[in-house]
């Protein structure tokens, strides 16, 4: 357990000033370029998005759960990671002008070749940031991740100040790439190039087979809200949906990805030495949600104003948006971590079929609301609409491979649930008093309001995030000391 939590501890500092990082740099981005610069940005990664899925074909999710690695196994896995790098540059690098055309964008064929280049550097990041994950050695993912986000974020705002225009955004990408990579090579502590292989090759085939079909579907439903909104609407309604959507993947993508990191390869590790994953999976989806659930509220309280604070009045479009979005995000972290769980104990050909059988509907209800509607708020809605069923879908599934206790998740939930409502109410209360208030004046206070209400609603309900964080303790020792202060001395 102690190792787990300095797993999640480092992931977390790691992942959060990263966030810190691309949040200041997406507040300066979002003043020195147009939405029309930064939504065809959008659309570049959308349209490539199935080539995104592809560059790494399942072979770090591989290398994490195979309970017995050997050197040819390694080798094998970075020799096809390379010719999937090559093969996928190639291919982004030829169609970009085809792109540029249908999007009527030279711009667009500009950022697809430059972006092409990270398939060549992405093999030299997979293999060793695997590893390093793997041994759960994720101090020193942390200095890398973090070395490469800072090179990655002075080269894009310095990029945009200058006036390179979105290209600042996908030289970036590749500088944080090339960073990672030696970063993450030279952490492993084996300073020589590992030759590539392809003796174990067809285990490796099988497994990522499994995985690129999934994420190939997953990623043209993720895409499909920015390719058919920018074909529909224009690409400035791609970058206004993205901007609101940001907001709620600070937790969805960003807090998430941390957490996600450090679990599955704790759920590994647990299923390999034969103890209760289902137990260790409750446990971390109370705790996710205690933290999600007031987030998701408040910023839904507030998206005006948050909005204007980090990204300034061109962005307001974007606020009726926020509160649909952060509802989606709400509903979805109760399974967050189940796909993660599955492909843990070996059953990746369920979380296969998982994301197959959701990711279409959800790209069928979001292209639905597109065309019928031509409506940012309308696909938000079937956005929204399709991550509140995603839930029952993956504990449905979850429940045919590993027994879910419902009654200790049921009891977690509404305990998280207590502590958001009651942290909620005094913001909520106050917004109505204080809707005469500037803006900055209100969404100041009712943060500091928030933050404390949340803390002691954790310790006054006993949820079990305050017993991990000691703070029955830490109170006790703030009252003994405040005694001890205001006690006259003899």
């Amino acid at each position: 357990m102690k190792q787990l939590r300095l797993a999640l501890f480092f992931s977390l500092v790691e992942r959060y000033f990263s966030v810190l990082l691309a949040f200041g740099s997406s507040m300066a981005l979002a003043r020195l370029l147009t939405p029309q610069e930064i939504g065809d940005y959008s659309i570049t990664l959308a349209a490539i998005g199935i080539a995104q899925v592809l560059r790494d074909f399942g072979v770090g999710s591989y290398l994490i759960q195979k309970a017995e690695l050997d050197e040819d196994t390694v080798r094998s896995a970075f020799g096809m990671a390379l010719l999937i790098g090559v093969a996928l540059f190639a291919v982004v690098f030829s169609v970009a002008p085809w792109v540029g055309e249908f999007y009527r964008s030279e711009r667009l064929a500009v950022l697809m070749r430059v972006v092409a280049f990270n398939f060549l550097i992405l093999p030299f990041c997979t293999i060793s940031l695997s590893l390093l994950r793997r041994d759960m050695r994720f101090r020193a993912l942390m200095g890398v991740n973090l070395t490469a986000a800072v090179c990655a974020t002075a080269i894009t705002v310095g990029g945009a100040w200058a006036d390179w225009g979105p290209v600042c955004m996908a030289i970036g990408s590749v500088a944080n790439n090339a960073v990672t990579g030696f970063g993450a090579w030279w952490a492993r502590g084996r300073k020589r190039f590992m030759r590539p292989a392809l003796k174990a090759w067809r285990p490796i085939a099988r497994f990522g087979a499994q995985s690129v079909s999934a994420g190939i579907v997953t990623s043209v439903a993720m895409d499909i809200n920015d390719l058919v909104v920018g074909r529909v609407l224009g690409t400035a309604p791609v970058a206004i949906s993205s901007r609101a959507q940001g907001l709620m993947n600070l937790f969805h993508r960003d807090f998430m990805a941390a957490i996600r990191g450090a679990m599955f390869p704790a759920f590994a590790q647990t299923h390999r030495e034969g103890g209760d994953v289902d137990a260790r999976h409750t446990a971390a989806v109370i705790r996710i949600t205690v933290l999600a659930w007031p987030f998701y509220g408040f910023l839904a309280l507030h998206a005006h104003e948050v909005l204007r604070l980090l990204f300034g009045p061109q962005w307001d479009a974007a606020a009726p948006l926020v509160p649909v979005f952060c509802l989606a995000g709400a509903v979805v972290c109760t399974a967050n971590l189940v796909l993660s769980l599955l492909t843990a104990i070996g059953r990746n050909d369920v979380a296969t079929m998982a994301e197959l059988v959701f990711q279409p509907l959800r790209a069928l209800l979001i292209v639905a609301a597109a065309l019928h509607f031509q409506s940012l708020l309308a696909c938000a809605w079937a956005y929204c609409l399709s991550f509140c069923l995603q839930p029952a879908w993956l504990y449905h599934l979850k429940q045919r491979c590993l027994k879910t206790d419902t009654a200790a998740l049921g009891n977690g939930l509404v305990r998280s649930a207590v502590v958001a409502l009651l942290t909620l109410l005094g913001p909520w209360l106050l917004s109505m008093a204080m809707a005469d208030q500037a803006g900055i004046v209100r969404l100041g206070v009712n943060a500091a309001v928030t933050a404390i209400a949340w803390l002691a609603m954790l310790h006054l309900l006993r949820h079990p995030l305050a017993m991990d964080l000691d703070l029955a303790g830490r109170w006790r020792a703030l009252a003994r000391g405040s005694r001890l202060a205001n006690k006259p001395r003899q």
